[in-house]
């Protein structure tokens, strides 16, 4: 088994894949039937999360419900982690609202939908994505998006820019932006297409990295840049599903890393 483990190339790897069956297995039925969507693994500044018209003050291991609203302020940042391991980092000024999250080999019939109103957002998809293409869906005030096992930014300001980048197994998805226009295909590393309500989608075109920078915050230049290739922390499988368990359990007790935080 713990070679198995070591013939994965990245801990965000082995995190989607062991998520998707270790939540499906005989035994998690209590932790199955949970209707968390995830949690907050870490944030900088201020993050609040609107959940049936009250406030939240978003703190680490805070669970994130399938219908919560969550904004960030200036100079802040948040990363979810998701049931099926897979990660979504809010920039400053971000608004996210879930419409919903489905994880469940029992239904067959897993989704991740969600609307980013306002910001920047950097998704690295997970076991929904992989098991299940098509199932997750992410709406802009100018167009949906469609991802099939990717890393996306997406910058919502006056018009939708969504950037394509390699994952951390090394491969490159396919990602849809359509709207009552058109519909194009991302399928290129460094490649964007841009899109507004009035207009169709852009062809995608390859962006120099210079720029690309120049539109990610400081602290998310470590996730979309420099996570590709981080080793697997665990070498016992047991290890890794008990942390896991405990990642979506556990309200003060968590193992995982943070996929962005800065090196110490």
């Amino acid at each position: 088994m713990n070679s198995m483990i070591h013939s994965f190339q990245t801990k965000y790897f082995v995190l989607a894949i062991l998520a998707f069956f270790f939540f499906a297995s005989p035994g998690t039925s209590a932790m199955a039937a949970e209707d968390s969507a995830g949690k907050i693994l870490r944030m900088e500044g201020s993050v609040q999360i609107i959940r049936y018209g009250k406030t939240i003050v978003g703190t680490t291991n805070t669970k994130i419900y399938p219908t919560d609203e969550i904004i960030t302020g200036p100079e802040s940042l948040v990363e979810l982690m998701f049931r099926d391991g897979s990660s979504l980092h809010l920039g400053s000024d971000s608004k996210l609202e879930l419409k919903q999250y489905k994880f469940s080999i029992v239904d067959d019939n897993p989704s991740f939908i969600a609307k980013m109103t306002k910001g920047l957002f950097v998704y690295i998809s997970g076991a929904i994505s992989k098991v299940h293409p098509g199932s997750v869906k992410f709406e802009t005030p100018d167009a949906t998006i469609g991802i099939r096992g990717t890393k996306i930014v997406v910058s919502v300001t006056e018009t939708t820019m969504v950037i394509n980048f390699m994952d951390p197994t090394g491969k490159i998805g396919v990602v849809t932006i359509s709207n009552t226009n058109g519909t194009q295909t991302l399928d290129q590393e460094y490649h964007s297409i841009v899109v507004s309500w009035e207009t169709a989608p852009s062809s995608q075109e390859k962006m120099d990295l210079e720029s690309i920078k120049q539109l990610i915050q400081d602290n998310l230049q470590n996730i979309v840049f420099e996570n590709n290739d981080q080793g697997l922390p665990y070498t016992d499988i047991d290890a890794f599903l008990e942390d896991l368990q405990k990642l979506f359990t556990d309200s003060d007790d968590i193992q995982f890393e943070s996929l962005s935080a800065p090196s110490k």
